[in-house]
């Protein structure tokens, strides 16, 4: 089973799955009904940039470092077909969408695009895991913002939220990833700034993060059940960066830290 689990997040399917999850949850808290072709596209988007930016990765070096990355390199052939075969499922998908959605789905789409060939540049400004995360939580959040009557100020700051719990995802599991992406060559936050900075930046940007959804959560009742699952996702981060020794074995910080997506499954279920 642990195997089988392994290999989930190797291919990044538990954070495709993340996004689902999450995508469902703020429709139901947004009274907004999220047809199964909607969750599908989002899945198939989520999957090929992650695959696509996995393998983009490994191109560059002939030798890798770190069990996930080697995997991608021994299985490019394999994976690359599989991602042209999710492709033309996307393709198909399209025709089942509300136009829209495909509407301003393609806008995204291309920054996704201009992210995928300039993430080297943008990495080199620090902004390359701000840009992820905004397109992950913009993402989650575009079909249900796109459907409601009325856009309201805290709609934006709860799509704001998710993507602030993106960005520490990501950050911070770089932070544990340090010597593979210096050997493989890679540019990240964590690099630039340093461990302790970097400690630093996060463990402030999580004490925002547990503030805003007390905050919220107390001023916009309609919002507890999500402001709750912030705050357990903020926590949940908060002991991963403060316990590094006990998380960095068997990868715990990747499986723990991408965990946080999937706690909306304690309301949907």
């Amino acid at each position: 089973m642990m195997e089988i689990l392994k290999y989930i997040r190797w291919l990044s399917i538990d954070i495709a799955l993340g996004g689902v999850i999450f995508l469902n949850f703020i429709g139901e808290q947004l009274k907004v009904e999220v047809p199964i072709v909607v969750s599908l596209a989002l899945a198939v988007c989520i999957w090929l940039i992650y695959s696509l930016d996995h393998q983009r990765d490994v191109k560059q070096n002939l030798h890798q470092k770190g069990a996930r990355r080697i995997f991608h390199k021994k299985n490019q052939k394999a994976i690359i077909l599989i991602s042209l075969f999710v492709s033309l499922v996307g393709l198909i998908l399209l025709f089942y969408l509300p136009l829209d959605l495909i509407q301003l789905g393609m806008l995204v789409a291309m920054i996704c695009f201009a992210y995928l060939i300039l993430s080297a540049e943008l990495a080199s400004f620090l902004v390359k895991e701000v840009m992820v995360a905004l397109l992950y939580g913009g993402g989650i959040f575009l079909f249900p913002l796109i459907r409601i009557d009325q856009l309201e100020g805290i709609h934006g700051f709860i799509l704001l939220q998710l993507s602030l719990l993106a960005f520490v995802n990501i950050v911070l599991i770089s932070t544990f990833e340090l010597e593979e992406d210096r050997f493989n060559g890679f540019a990240s936050l964590s690099l630039s700034m340093g461990k302790r900075v970097t400690y630093q930046l996060l463990g402030g940007l999580l004490i925002i993060s547990g503030l805003t959804a007390l905050i919220l959560g107390y001023y916009h009742h309609y919002f507890m059940r999500l402001e709750i699952i912030y705050l357990f996702a903020t926590l949940q981060l908060t002991i991963i960066l403060l316990r590094p020794s006990w998380f960095i074995s068997a990868e715990r910080y990747r499986i723990y830290a991408d965990a946080i997506f999937f706690y909306p499954l304690i309301f949907l279920w």
